[in-house]
């Protein structure tokens, strides 16, 4: 561009800083959600280490669970715990959003699709519980 062509007064164009969504309460969900998936995929780790454990015998298997009961291992339990349960919570959201069912030509409310994935949540995490519980004496 010649200097003939250039504007005059050139256009002043703020750039926005690096944290801006920060102060934008959807964009900052949307990062902390995502982030969370990071702890959804330690957990699946955990669960990979335990088969690994239990492939090797009963004194691998019971070192293993000498290490979760560090007190390091069982914070870092608790941050994946409330981490994966937000994950969960905030996917089924985004589930109704994005999943319509129709009944007929009704169409089911978002509520009630994430009430029916809520309770499914809940009803396989007691039976899992239930059977953990009584049968694995």
């Amino acid at each position: 561009m010649s200097a003939d062509q250039r504007p005059r007064y050139p256009v002043y164009a703020k750039r926005p800083s690096r944290m801006w969504w920060l102060r934008r309460g959807p964009y900052l969900r949307f990062a902390v959600r995502e982030a969370t998936a990071v702890f959804a995929g330690a957990f699946s780790v955990l669960l990979l280490l335990l088969l690994f454990a239990l492939s090797r015998g009963r004194p691998a298997y019971e070192g293993f669970l000498r290490w979760l009961q560090l007190p390091a291992i069982v914070a870092l339990s608790g941050v994946i715990l409330v981490a994966t349960v937000y994950h969960t919570a905030t996917w089924f959201r985004l589930t109704s959003h994005i999943q319509v069912i129709r009944l007929g030509r009704r169409v089911v409310p978002r509520g009630a699709v994430t009430f029916g994935l809520v309770t499914l949540w809940l009803a396989l995490s007691a039976a899992v519980a239930y059977f953990t519980i009584w049968f694995a004496r």
